[in-house]
């Protein structure tokens, strides 16, 4: 059972006579920097000159280019795209870190699949909220905070998981829960949760709801475009998966339970399915796959993007977004 530390285990004063650096302020970033400013400490922004710094500037912060933040900070919380993150810290990150310096990464992926290989003089840690980041400002500025996990990858200060428990409770999520985990276990469920294919699952079942005759308003409503879906996600969140069945009919609860539920061959089916998923990620042939695509121009990726875009589904989904007024005519 994963470790769970809450405000009372971090001790925010190791951080009072530090300079906190986060390095790049894109949603994450910004929500960080805020947050960890509210709770009193030193922050400073390195960031290209962007309109990302001109807001850094706005919200008060000192902006520097990355490599100035990354010397004179104690602490780096490394915000940036994981795609990115790789060049930025051999040329601008990696040069200017000295001895008891601390890395945050905000997800495993860089890490776990060694495109990034941090100096042994450094710790490296790992905080990656459960949240996206207009969520952990609203959290911190509610007090419920957010779920994060958390990892030390590399303890060279003896220190490590006191200051990621430290920059924890400076963001908020302390309060919400700081999960124990590792590079690999975050990476893996991150992935998987993107790999697993619920779009597709719900724009085949629009396919075949079609063929039995329904029509795209209906089908959609019942999906997704009521906005039902947001108020059973907040259920799911505030209960639980199985334990918000009961706001349902018995219709429903037993269409869910009984009805829905797949032979024993078909769960294994799933299941080798799935499995080969994980294979995908952990072997590395995804980062593999990304890094290929990414060298080649994302030809894959914006091809099926426009196909996806041209599907009969989205095709009548912008249709009645506009009936509804939720997008413009066009």
């Amino acid at each position: 059972m994963a470790e769970i530390f809450f405000d009372k285990d971090a001790d925010l004063t190791l951080l009072q006579e530090k300079t906190i650096g986060i390095i790049g302020y894109g949603n994450q970033g910004r929500a960080q920097a805020l947050n960890l400013k509210d709770s009193g400490l030193k922050v400073i922004v390195g960031n290209q000159e962007d309109e990302y710094a001109a807001a850094a500037r706005q919200d008060g912060f000192q902006v520097l280019a990355v490599s100035a933040a990354v010397a004179q900070a104690d602490v780096l919380l490394l915000l940036v795209p994981d795609e990115i993150l790789p060049s930025l810290f051999a040329h601008e990150i990696k040069p200017h870190l000295t001895q008891g310096k601390t890395l945050v990464f905000a997800s495993g992926y860089n890490v776990y699949y060694r495109q990034i290989e941090p100096p042994p003089y450094v710790d490296v840690v790992m905080i990656a909220p459960r949240m996206i980041g207009t969520g952990v400002r609203e959290g911190y500025l509610n007090g419920k905070g957010f779920p994060s996990l958390i990892a030390v990858d590399h303890d060279h200060s003896g220190q490590a998981l006191s200051i990621t428990l430290a920059v924890a409770k400076g963001i908020g999520s302390t309060r919400g829960g700081a999960f124990m985990s590792s590079f690999a276990e975050e990476t893996i469920c991150d992935l998987f949760n993107e790999h697993f294919g619920y779009l597709y699952a719900l724009r085949r079942a629009y396919d075949v709801l079609r063929e039995a005759g329904c029509s795209p308003e209906s089908i959609l409503l019942e999906f997704y475009a009521s906005g039902e879906e947001m108020e059973l996600a907040r259920a799911h969140y505030e209960i639980g998966l199985w334990h918000q069945l009961p706001l349902h009919s018995h219709t429903s609860q037993y269409g869910q339970e009984v009805t829905s539920r797949l032979s024993p061959a078909e769960e294994e089916q799933e299941r080798a399915r799935l499995r080969r998923v994980v294979e995908n990620i952990t072997s590395g042939q995804f980062a593999k796959d990304w890094a290929l695509e990414q060298q080649a121009g994302n030809p894959v990726w914006k091809r099926l993007r426009a196909q996806n875009l041209e599907h009969p589904m989205i095709v009548e989904e912008r249709k009645l977004y506009r009936r509804l007024g939720r997008i413009a005519p066009e």
